[in-house]
């Protein structure tokens, strides 16, 4: 792919993973917690990462975290280092499933629980590790639940994609 169109791809991808995680962000919690949210925003991240690569994704994934803390005014704030945290970790786990050659719904799994991992390492450092305990099971059971979903939807979008190109 030309790097032109690999640039206007990423652009469109880290755009769409902005608007999901905005809906995401505005619509009301259906979850035990409001900070919970069932990662919309990592369809595109998903879709980077097969259709271009794992560079590109973390480009996307970590775009979406700065973009989204300029917008909404947590840059530098407690809420941007816990989001920061979970896409890094969400990367490395990604990374770790292409190395495994994991299929798209088990990479997204993994991603999810990396993410959460992330987000639980900084929660539990700066909040106390009595308050990121209370939640890790929850954390885990919806990171499994919607890391599969997520994936799956990915994977029948990739399939739709692939069948137009």
């Amino acid at each position: 792919m030309k790097k032109d169109n690999r640039v206007v791809m990423i652009g469109v991808l880290l755009s769409l993973s902005l608007i999901f995680a905005y809906i995401e962000m505005i619509l009301p919690s259906f979850l035990p917690n409001p900070a919970f949210k069932i990662g919309l925003s990592q369809i595109p991240i998903l879709l980077t990462l097969y259709l271009l690569d794992l560079k590109s994704a973390t480009v996307v994934s970590t775009g979406k975290v700065l973009m989204m803390s300029l917008l909404f005014g947590y840059f530098l704030t407690y809420i941007f280092f816990v989001n920061i945290a979970g896409a890094i970790f969400s990367i490395i786990f990604i990374g770790l499933s292409q190395y495994l050659k994991f299929s798209i719904p088990m990479t997204s799994l993994m991603s999810s629980l990396g993410h959460n991992l992330g987000q639980f390492l900084v929660i539990g450092y700066t909040l106390g590790w009595n308050i990121a305990l209370f939640y890790l099971p929850v954390i885990i059971v919806f990171s499994v639940l919607f890391g599969l979903i997520i994936g799956f939807i990915s994977q029948s979008i990739l399939t739709k994609i692939e069948k137009r190109i």
